[in-house]
């Protein structure tokens, strides 16, 4: 499929659910300035199933809060409206994962936990959009396997048959990658800039010029949820860590024994969330 083409087509994706209602509405009204975090939560928690899903994702151990998350409204309050926003849009989406790509909500899962871990030792800032970041980084995945499922399957197929990554076989088969879909889909559902680098560099940081930190720590986190085994990527492989990304978060070999000792801690809490 022409590149163009094929952007135009995930940017008219409507039925990757809950943008066209929910947060459309909840959308405009952030935008309007005119009501409360505690009106936004009102709004979100007509939805039910919606909501108790952000709330068991809020209270994860990816954002490590002290105290529990008790209502939609406190969850905008501390995470603010970008991650909310992110955590809808991406509880929407993997609702169709656990049918087209199976282990890749868990993969997923560990990503934002791997993030979490990175950001919290190395105290960088905006730990929970970083969190955020990790969970939604493969979203690309998902279009592509409903939206594009034989082109999907053609991938999958080089991946057995060649041992390509997944990378390789996307760039090979469509002339671009999961992290080019994820990033024209966040562009369609404005998402900030902030969030949508990590989501196109991932596997190209020394790429992100602006958006260099979060794609990094993305980048780490991918790779140690591939080396730990947890879910499933797409294939085998586990990526070499790429040398920009790894000195610009400047860690020392020891300050990375210890990050995977907190994220191996922390991994054994995701079950209640991987049902969400």
């Amino acid at each position: 499929m022409e590149k163009q083409a094929a952007k135009k087509k995930v940017q008219l994706i409507k039925n990757l659910p809950t943008l066209p209602g929910m947060l459309e509405k909840v959308s405009r009204m952030v935008e309007s300035r005119h009501h409360s975090a505690e009106d936004v939560g009102r709004m979100i928690s007509q939805d039910q199933v919606l909501s108790a899903k952000l709330l068991r994702m809020a209270n994860s151990a990816f954002f490590g809060f002290a105290r529990e998350v008790s209502s939609v409204g406190q969850a905008l309050v501390l995470l603010g409206f970008d991650v909310v926003k992110g955590l809808i849009l991406s509880s929407s989406v993997f609702d169709m994962i656990q049918e087209k790509v199976a282990g890749l909500w868990e993969h997923s899962l560990g990503s934002a936990l791997a993030a979490r871990s990175i950001a919290d030792y190395l105290k960088l800032e905006e730990p929970e959009e970083l969190s955020l970041s990790g969970l939604i980084h493969d979203l690309g995945k998902v279009v592509i396997s409903a939206k594009m499922p034989a082109d999907y399957d053609e991938i999958a197929a080089l991946v057995d048959s060649r041992g390509l990554s997944m990378f390789e076989a996307e760039q090979e088969v469509l002339g671009f990658t999961h992290a080019d879909v994820g990033q024209w889909l966040g562009e369609s559902w404005r998402l900030p800039e902030k969030l949508i680098l990590p989501i196109r560099f991932h596997h190209q940081p020394d790429r992100a010029k602006d958006g260099l930190p979060s794609a990094s720590v993305v980048h780490l986190a991918n790779i140690l949820v591939r080396g730990r085994g947890y879910g499933f990527g797409g294939d085998k492989w586990v990526p070499a860590l790429d040398p920009t990304a790894w000195s610009t978060l400047a860690m020392t070999v020891d300050d990375l024994g210890q990050i995977v000792d907190s994220f191996e801690e922390k991994l054994l809490t995701l079950g209640d969330v991987s049902a969400a």
